[in-house]
């Protein structure tokens, strides 16, 4: 049988208040019977003297110690009578001289040590010796010489007798003894009581402490059968709350990463979907008769078959670099160079587009001013979708500048480019795959949306990272900042 958390909690919380209880029991009634004990002997005690005066009178009034060593009534009277005077004086005036013909209660016999008349009940820690210190009166059995007190009874300065105590070991008195047993009673109703409070206690603060952890178990069930719209309520600020805190914003995430999942695979599909829709068309025009199959035709098909093939090769890069499969060759490299090398290969292409590129270095440009680890290959094809999304989206007659600088242990690299601009609302999304400003205008243009996605891993690949903003130019701007080499480049 498996129990839950919650009745685990309930059963810990309930024994170790058992715990509490059986030990404040057993504490606080040793310590009371110790006590308890203590005081019966602290009273006895104090009635000794008084014993031992009516013994002393007894001794006088019969020079002898036969009528006790006779008659266990004429011991048990004595005791009695001379606690009794102890308490009230005026008894040894009223009752100078002892009775010790009164009948003896059915089942009892005067010798019988257990006997206990009326007035006088059983003590059998108390002992009288004769002069010889023979017993005349007790309990043999009780009597153990190493742990009584002799109390020597003196009459015209010779010693009669002796008064022997024995050392208290347990209750004798029959109301003593009830009292004790009452008292243990008490106890042992007071922890029941209280084992049952703290049940009915335990229970409710199990089920609430427990409440957080059934809700993440609820909503983890929920997340893994697909429900990412799952939240649970934060009822505090502790290490639960902060779970519920957790598990809302794992939720979130999850819920967040399956939209974005779902709107990219729906992006892909209608990304990839168009070209081949397009090469469907005029195929089947070319197949009808509709078109010619001619240059123009073949070139139409070319420029699709490029179209998908950019698409499907830049899919395909950004999913390696997403897992981290994109392999890197670093080595210390000189950005100025390789920003130079970038602007001279698509020299071609910004003289189509109509565009005048600029690049800006340091006056002095050291080589190890403007050093980075990293790969150049990977660097450079940064700088080639850079500057082909500037020649595909500025208006002809524009221009792009190009600045790199160092700047503290960062090396920064600015990239400006003229009309038209970005709306606010793009520049937060011109990073996220398949974004595309302009959708039909890009796509004529031959974007696939992936272009700017995939710097940002290489970027953030090379321990750097890369935003955009508003160009002074009227256009966009992008700055790139990677961490500085600090040693000279060979």
């Amino acid at each position: 049988m498996r129990l839950s958390i919650k009745y685990k909690l309930f059963f810990i919380i309930l024994s170790a208040h058992a715990l509490v209880y059986v030990s404040m029991y057993s504490v606080g009634y040793n310590n009371f019977a110790r006590g308890f004990r203590e005081y019966v002997s602290r009273i006895e005690e104090r009635q000794i003297p008084a014993l031992l005066e009516g013994l002393e009178q007894f001794y006088i009034d019969n020079q002898t110690w036969e009528p006790i060593r006779a008659s266990q009534q004429v011991w048990s009277d004595l005791i009695a009578f001379s606690i009794e005077s102890a308490i009230d004086p005026d008894l040894i005036a009223s009752s100078r001289r002892l009775q010790y013909d009164r009948p003896v209660p059915g089942g009892f016999t005067p010798n019988d040590w257990y006997y206990t008349s009326e007035y006088s009940p059983a003590r059998p820690y108390l002992h009288l010796l004769d002069a010889n210190q023979l017993i005349v009166r007790g309990n043999p059995g009780a009597y153990i010489p190493e742990l009584v007190t002799l109390n020597p009874i003196i009459v015209a300065g010779d010693t009669v007798g002796y008064l022997a105590v024995t050392s208290r070991q347990q209750l004798s008195e029959q109301a003593d003894v009830l009292f004790a047993e009452q008292q243990q009673n008490d106890f042992f109703i007071l922890a029941s009581v209280l084992g049952l409070i703290s049940a009915l206690i335990a229970f409710p603060a199990a089920t609430i402490l427990t409440r957080p952890i059934r809700e993440v178990v609820t909503g983890t069930r929920a997340l893994a059968n697909g429900d990412y719209n799952s939240r649970i309520p934060v009822r505090s600020s502790d290490e639960l709350g902060q779970l519920a805190d957790d598990f809302n914003t794992l939720a979130k995430t999850l819920d967040h990463n399956q939209t974005a999942r779902q709107q990219w695979i729906a992006d892909i599909s209608h990304e990839l979907r168009t070209p081949l829709a397009i090469l469907r068309g005029e195929l089947e025009a070319v197949q009808d008769g509709v078109r010619p199959l001619n240059a123009d035709t073949i070139d139409s098909f070319h420029q699709e078959v490029v179209h998908l093939s950019t698409l499907v090769n830049d899919l395909h890069e950004l999913s390696l670099s997403d897992v981290g499969a994109l392999v890197y060759k670093k080595e210390p490299i000189d950005l100025g160079e390789l920003l130079e090398t970038c602007i001279d290969k698509h020299g071609q292409l910004t003289s189509k587009s109509n565009l005048t590129v600029t690049l800006e270095l340091p006056p002095t440009h050291p080589e190890q001013e403007l050093g980075v680890f990293g790969d150049p290959d990977r660097l450079l094809q940064v700088f080639d979708n850079l500057l082909q999304n500037s020649c595909r989206y500025t208006n002809s007659g524009g221009e792009v500048h190009v600045r790199v600088f160092e700047d503290g242990n960062h090396v920064l690299v600015e990239w400006f480019d003229s009309a038209p601009g970005v709306s606010d609302e793009d520049l937060a999304h011109l990073f996220d795959r398949l974004y595309r400003v302009e959708m039909s205008r890009n796509r004529a243009k031959g974007g696939s949306g992936l272009g700017l996605a995939i710097c940002k891993n290489i970027v953030n690949a090379h321990d750097g990272s890369i935003a955009a903003s508003h160009s002074p130019l009227g256009g966009l701007k992008l700055t790139i900042a990677f961490p500085r080499y600090q040693h000279t480049l060979d």
